[in-house]
């Protein structure tokens, strides 16, 4: 009897592993991105949407009293 030893490399795991890695690399990249855009407008963005903001309750409360 002998014993059979294999040579073949565990590539199946190695797969599985690195294909987690990629997604979670994925979601870290993605994150950041995101990050980053928020950072850099911030300011922009809050200031156009309280503008937007008071514009449209503007416009509501005038058709709200022309309409009344």
């Amino acid at each position: 009897m002998s014993i059979e030893i294999s040579n073949k490399p565990n590539i199946k795991s190695i797969q599985e592993y690195l294909e987690d890695l990629e997604y979670k690399v994925g979601l870290i990249t993605r994150n950041r991105g995101l990050e980053s855009g928020v950072e850099s407008a911030g300011i922009r963005g809050i200031a156009c949407g309280a503008v937007f903001g008071i514009v449209m309750m503007t416009i509501a409360l005038a058709l709200y009293y022309l309409l009344r």
